[in-house]
């Protein structure tokens, strides 16, 4: 996993699984940060701590950006019905 803090944005371009051990990682770098910006286009695997995660995190207040994510937790955030809350980013760097 790479990270980089700047200007209250936290950038995290995950590489492997999205699970509870990264949900861990990306917890302790949180502080002080209004937008989270991740990079999942080297994840292929999203377990549900990773998904409940996400929620958390938005309903705290925090902007959530997905970069690259699999379209398969496109279709999970949709079928939970929370799809809206995540904004999807394009093809970019972190």
């Amino acid at each position: 996993m790479n990270w980089e803090r700047s200007k209250g944005t936290l950038k995290v371009r995950l590489s492997g699984s999205f699970n509870l051990q990264r949900v861990r990682e990306v917890e302790r770098l949180l502080e002080g940060v209004e937008r989270v910006e991740i990079d999942l286009s080297a994840s292929r695997f999203v377990d549900t701590e990773a998904v409940a995660f996400l929620y958390r995190l938005k309903r705290s207040g925090k902007e959530v950006i997905l970069k690259n994510p699999p379209e398969i937790l496109y279709k999970l955030l949709s079928v939970l019905r929370i799809s809206p809350f995540f904004r999807q980013g394009m093809n970019q760097e972190p």
